[in-house]
Parts: structure tokens; sequence; C-alpha cells
């Protein structure tokens, strides 16, 4: 018999395949959880795209040698993805010190949040420290640069929390056309590490294997670790009234240890309606820096926005004289503007994003009624 020369990474491997068997047959056989076909064909593509995000956040994660990498795309859709954002993820430690160098172009907000591990295996845990660009200096070029440490720095500095396992930085855009629509458009952004730590020594069996359990960890935990239907924990900004979402509701304020943005306010909500029905929501934006709302599928995956209209920002919207709103969601196109296309989906998300607004943004109305009553 051959020596086995990667014992920790073959067992890592073999629980990499009892992995995406328990997913198969808990998760995307389940019927509790899934009751439409087009719901489980798209978990199939969801599991594959959370394996590309485990294999690239994770596998290649070195927090000695960072580097950022792109989370989501138009292929590659997870926990809520935004098209009209682009986020990158940097494997760290809290023990050691950073310097993020970047440009901020055209995008209307660049954050960076610190988070700790997710114990459950997610892509991110608790808030640890968080910064936006309101908060340093950006050169006349655009151009800027953050040291994040435990020590305090002159000039742009965060403090790196002990427990900091990863950095995430957003980057959104109140763009006409939404930027993961636009291959013009590029966030341009670099990581490194200020500690003398050498070159990458050869990979070893014990680092890998660490690395590809954490990734395997995600798997389950966007799949098997998502609450099913009736037993979702109560969040202050999720309607559970269908065909309606909740009163915006500050993330920040939420204090919940998952890797949203702290300054954005959210609104969330499900549709469930008939091919003749439509869902009209109406209201005002509130004065802020971006806000948007689009549709999700039950894997919290944006819809398609490449070939459809499933997300419209505020730069996007067709507003009346009085400068409110309205959007309308449906399966048919009602020929009318702001219409968002749930794309053969009977069920879905509705999210809303409201960054940094300058007071409360009001509930949006929701109304249902026929298609054909829509004008």
């Amino acid at each position: 018999m051959s020596p086995n020369h990667a014992p920790k990474t073959q067992a890592v491997f073999d629980d990499l395949i009892a992995a995406l068997g328990e997913i198969r047959d808990s998760y995307l056989n389940s019927p509790e959880r899934f009751s439409d076909p087009i719901d489980v064909v798209e978990g199939y593509r969801y599991a594959g795209q959370l394996l590309s995000i485990a294999s690239e956040l994770f596998f290649e994660a070195d927090p000695e040698h960072p580097r950022f990498a792109s989370i989501v795309s138009p292929a590659r859709k997870l926990q809520g993805d935004n098209p009209d954002a682009i986020y990158h993820y940097a494997r760290i430690r809290g023990d050691r010190s950073y310097r993020v160098t970047g440009t901020i172009d055209s995008a209307c907000y660049t954050s960076f949040t610190l988070h700790a591990a997710a114990p459950d295996g997610a892509l991110a845990g608790l808030l640890l420290g968080d910064v936006n660009d309101r908060d340093f200096e950006v050169g006349d070029d655009g151009r800027y640069e953050v040291v994040f440490s435990a020590s305090q720095q002159a000039g742009n500095w965060v403090e790196l929390h002990p427990d900091a396992h990863c950095l995430i930085v957003r980057s959104y855009f109140e763009l006409e056309k939404s930027v993961q629509n636009d291959p013009a458009i590029a966030v341009h952004i670099e990581i490194e590490c200020l500690d003398d730590v050498g070159p990458p020594p050869p990979l070893s069996d014990e680092v890998f294997a660490q690395r590809m359990a954490e990734g395997v960890a995600l798997l389950r935990q966007g799949t098997l670790g998502q609450p099913r239907p009736g037993n979702a924990p109560k969040i202050p900004f999720v309607s559970d009234v269908p065909n309606d979402v909740a009163t915006p509701y500050s993330f920040r304020d939420s204090g919940l240890p998952v890797p949203g943005a702290a300054d954005i306010v959210y609104s969330m909500g499900n549709w469930d309606l008939a091919p003749d029905q439509a869902l009209v929501m109406s209201g005002v934006l509130p004065p802020g820096v971006f806000a948007n709302v689009m549709l999700w599928n039950k894997h919290m995956q944006t819809l398609e926005y490449r070939s459809r209209t499933s997300s419209v920002n505020g730069a996007q919207l067709d507003l009346d004289e009085a400068g409110r709103y309205r959007i309308v969601i449906s399966e048919r196109d009602p020929g009318v503007p702001n219409w968002l296309d749930t794309g053969g989906h009977a069920r879905g998300t509705i999210f809303w994003r409201f960054l940094l607004p300058e007071q409360d943004p009001p509930k949006p109305e929701c109304v249902v009624m026929p298609v054909s009553e829509v004008a």
C-alpha cells in the first residue's frame, strides 16, 4: 500500500465528500425547506458556488500573506449579494499589523469591517470594529491608506482586536448601470502584512487541512445550518407577514453576530404571489448615501440581474412628480417603470438597503393587486 503523505488533508477531504452528501439529502431534498422545483435546481447551483467561495476564501487563506479576494459576482452569489456593490475578503490575524491601500474612484461609499471567526463556520462572525471613507483621509486623487494594528499609528488607523479573523471591504456604487454589470468598473485595493514574516513556507498537511476544514464548515453553515421554515430567530428588520416588509432598522443596533454592514439600515420581507398577482411597494427614499431594493431566491441569492431586472437603486428609480417611488414585483411585465421580475419564482425575499440615511427611512407601503390593474 502506498504511504499516505497527507493524512490530515485526506481526512478533511473525506469530510467534504460526506458534507456534499448531507447537503444533497438533508438540505436540497428536504420537502420542509423547498417545495418548488426551481428552488431545488438553484440549490444545486448554490452548493457549487459555495464550494467555489470556500476554495478561494478559505482553502487559499494565509493571514500572514493576505490578499483581497472578491466575494461575489454575477456567477457566485452568497448571503444576500448585491449587484450595486463589490465586496472583498481577506483573512487576517489579530496579533499582526496590516496596511490597506486603495482608490475610491466612483464608489459612493467604502467601508472596512473587522470580524471574529464565526463559531458556526459562517463567512464572518461578530463585528469587532469598522471604519468608512467618511472617517479617514482620502487624497485628492482618491487614494487612501489605512493601517490595522493593535498599537496606535499616525494617519488613518483602526485598532485590531486580538480576536480579528477577517477583514471585509464594501464598495457601493449608486449608478444607472449596476456595477456588477459593468466590467469597466473595478475596485483597486491591496493589503500587506507589516510584520517581518518572510516568504510563506511550503504548504504542509496540517496547514492545508485546517484551511479546508474551515471551508467545509462554510459549506455546512450556508446550507444545513440555515434555519428551517418557522424556526428562524426574530430579527427586527424582517417581517413575518407575507407580501410585506418590516420597518427599516439599523444593523448596528441589531447586534447580530453576522457580517452585515454597520452603516446600513435594512428592511426585509417575503413575497408569495400567483402568476397573475403583483406586489406594489411605494414610498419616499430618505436623503442618504445609497439605497436599493432587490429580490432573492430561497438561498439568499439575488435573482438573475444581467438579463432580467431583479433590483433597482436610487439612481435607477423612476420617481413621480412628488418624488415618490412605486415598485412593482410580479412574474408578468405590467408595462410600468420600476418593475422587478420574479423570474419564475412564486416565492422569495425582498431586501432593502438604506446606507447612512439622514433620517429614519419610512416603511415601504405594500399592496397586492392583480397585474392587470397595475397602471
